[in-house]
């Protein structure tokens, strides 16, 4: 099994609001059908929320938990556009073939302090072995600590990627970059070194950027890889298990 993680940022404008980005959902899907019809289906396919998320979390204070009335609203909002969003993604699939079926993960874990500590993954892998592409995304997720955060794409990945043969993370960029050049190889040995070279972004994303997403990879003892998934033929060749420019993690 294969965990396929497409960011907010190939999805959508990630600094617009509720902005989804056409052409890049097109492509990815049009290469998702490639791969498909050639026996490539043992992928569970979890994406970020971007544009359809982060501006709301932000605008509601949703990360800090969910008390109020109106933070209350913002939460069944934000679950609203992040929905929208992966319905977007997967009525393309279909439109290429794949018979991908969106699951919401808002109904299936649990939180503690924005942690997934709970998590049914029986629906996702009942569909897998029928046949179907599971789609998952960041949401909303009711938290013991918190009344209701933020349940990152990322560490649904980390849930999943456990057990998976490889982990594939398609960003806007070739991969991780420190000075302007890309780091091939990724470890705890030189972790704290290169995430010296992370820089803020313009945009608000509450789920940790670049630095949480390979906390979250490191010590899964899963081969991870990140990569430009602007380039939709970079993730087919790693879909295959085929070497393509991208940092590795493990």
């Amino acid at each position: 099994m294969q965990v396929l993680k497409l960011g907010g940022s190939v999805l959508t404008n990630k600094e617009g609001y509720l902005e989804e980005n056409a052409e890049g959902i097109a492509s990815l899907a049009k290469m998702l059908g490639k791969v498909w019809k050639e026996g490539i289906q043992d992928i569970i396919l979890i994406h970020g929320a971007g544009s359809f998320g982060h501006p709301l979390v932000v605008k509601y204070n949703l990360d800090n938990g969910v008390e109020t009335r109106e933070q209350k609203l913002g939460a069944a909002k934000t679950h609203s556009a992040c929905t929208t969003l992966s319905n977007l993604l997967v009525s393309a699939l279909i439109s290429e073939g794949v018979p991908a079926v969106s699951i919401p993960p808002a109904f299936l874990g649990k939180l503690e302090n924005r942690r997934l500590k709970e998590f049914n993954r029986k629906p996702v892998d009942k569909m897998l072995r029928l046949g179907y592409l599971p789609v998952l995304h960041g949401d909303m997720m009711p938290d013991s600590k918190l009344g209701c955060a933020v349940c990152s794409g990322d560490q649904l990945v980390s849930w999943f990627g456990k057990d998976a043969k490889r982990i594939i993370l398609g960003t806007n960029v070739d991969g991780v970059l420190a000075d302007g050049k890309l780091v091939p190889e990724i470890h705890m040995g030189n972790f704290e070194e290169i995430s010296a070279h992370f820089k803020d972004t313009t945009y608000p994303d509450v789920t940790g950027g670049m630095s949480g997403k390979i906390n979250e990879l490191l010590g899964l003892g899963v081969p991870s890889y990140i990569v430009n998934a602007l380039h939709p033929g970079r993730v087919e060749a790693l879909l295959h298990g085929k070497k393509a420019i991208c940092t590795l993690v493990h």
